[in-house]
């Protein structure tokens, strides 16, 4: 009944029907997290593919006595919502907080009736959580840090081990993020960012004494964000290294890092839900950004990148075919395009060594994780024995990049929701009495 726009979206789900029988809302979603504002709750119909987004959001959504609900943050809100016109009118008004949300699928637990009835469970189940190190067959092999505060599970959107590899940059907060720098030999961390913005996608400069990292304009990513950089250390002053020249239109600089000789910082820059585009500017001279790589078709965005060690090559991911693919171009020409994944690819990462290259394949409910011998000639690229190393259905879903490997490959750092008792579960009655009180 929906047919699914690859540019956009990986997947449809969590159908529910409106009153009329012949309308019903679902989540449309993409795994790769990429443009927030077209992710969300939607009206589709059994009698047209047509789909018409209602609402951006991390959650599906159920419509009852009059109502729309759906998550937020840590809350299930209740909104005005009239099915006929699949509009909504009105404030979003809390009904319970901190109700269960399972990122890697999601949903939030939760069922409502036309009666005035109201079952939701506790999020107290998913408060928390761990990163482990896995080794190339996916077996848990111990935990990288203690477990993370509490309200921080769902929130890891970008990690980076530093070039030592003894330390790691993330983000980390709900519904606040900011940036940290854990010590994985001590177990020690320290915050680098204070401010009221929000925060993301932290790298390391090559000698491992600043952190690099995207600020968002508002609460979500599509709204506009800046690059910034700070001393590892947790001392010295914010610096701005990338904007928008004007502000008429939201321009996102995302996924900053540095190549491994400093002469360059890498960014991706967007406008829009497709366009996205890789660019680089020195660090010194004319500082004049310069673009390395744009998507093929004007329908489709590049996503995610990462330069390999020696700065020769750009892995990235596009949806330029229609679903998401990892390729790799030169650095810093972007001459040549050489296509890694076969099945749907997100997220590549090197090995120190730049001889494997490591990326996300989508395979049915499943990500799996892959990796490839490079073999790189002069101007000419090659790859060889492609491995299925093991499937990452315990990474949060949406946020592949969420991991990092160690310098040998030998080991992949992942987040994972730890292992709690059942949560609680809550009965409302007369809900739609209470709203507002």
């Amino acid at each position: 009944m929906t047919t699914l726009d690859a540019s956009k979206h990986s997947t449809h789900r969590w159908p529910s029907f409106l009153p009329d029988g012949k309308h019903f809302l679902f989540l449309a979603t993409n795994h790769a997290g990429f443009d927030e504002a077209q992710n969300g709750i939607y009206l589709g119909s059994i009698d047209s593919p047509t789909m018409k987004l209602v609402l951006a959001s991390d959650s599906a959504g159920q419509y009852a006595s009059g109502y729309l609900l759906y998550h937020s943050q840590t809350a299930l809100l209740a909104q005005k919502f009239d099915p006929t016109t699949a509009t909504l009118s009105g404030d979003p008004m809390p009904i319970a907080d901190y109700v269960q949300y399972d990122p890697s699928i999601w949903r939030t637990t939760f069922s409502a009736s036309d009666e005035g009835t109201l079952i939701t469970v506790s999020g107290a189940s998913t408060e928390g959580g761990d990163l482990i190190w896995v080794d190339r067959s996916g077996k848990d092999i111990g935990k990288a840090i203690p477990e993370l505060a509490p309200g921080l599970a769902g929130q890891l959107f970008g990690m980076r081990l530093s070039p030592d590899g003894q330390r790691l940059a993330l983000m980390l907060g709900q519904p606040k993020a900011e940036i940290f720098v854990f010590d994985l030999a001590h177990g020690t961390k320290t915050r680098l960012t204070f401010d009221p913005a929000q925060h993301a996608q932290p790298s390391w400069s090559p000698d491992g004494q600043r952190i690099v990292f995207s600020e968002l304009a508002g609460s979500r990513i599509a709204a506009g964000s800046t690059i910034h950089a700070q001393p590892a250390n947790g001392g010295g002053q914010d610096e701005l290294l990338v904007g928008p020249e004007t502000a008429t239109v939201p321009v996102t600089f995302s996924w900053p890092q540095w190549s491994s000789d400093g002469k360059y910082l890498l960014y991706h820059k967007a406008s829009g839900p497709s366009g996205g585009s890789v660019w680089a500017v020195p660090t010194s001279g004319d500082k004049k950004a310069f673009l390395v790589v744009q998507p093929q078709g004007q329908q489709s965005t590049i996503v995610y990148f990462r330069l390999s060690p020696d700065n020769k090559w750009l892995a990235y991911s596009s949806t330029e075919s229609g679903r998401e693919e990892v390729y790799v171009t030169s650095f810093p020409g972007g001459n040549g395009r050489w296509q890694i994944s076969q099945n749907g690819g997100t997220s590549p990462a090197w090995r120190a060594d730049g001889k494997e290259l490591y990326f996300g394949e989508f395979s049915g409910a499943q990500t799996q994780m892959l990796a490839v011998e490079v073999i790189a000639k002069g101007d000419q690229f090659q790859t060889q024995n492609y491995r299925r190393l093991f499937p990452v259905n315990h990474v949060l879903a949406g946020h592949i990049s969420s991991f990092d490997v160690s310098r040998d490959g030998r080991r992949f750092l992942l987040p994972i929701q730890p292992q709690t008792e059942a949560a609680p579960i809550s009965l409302m009655l007369n809900w739609p009495g209470k709203l507002g009180k």
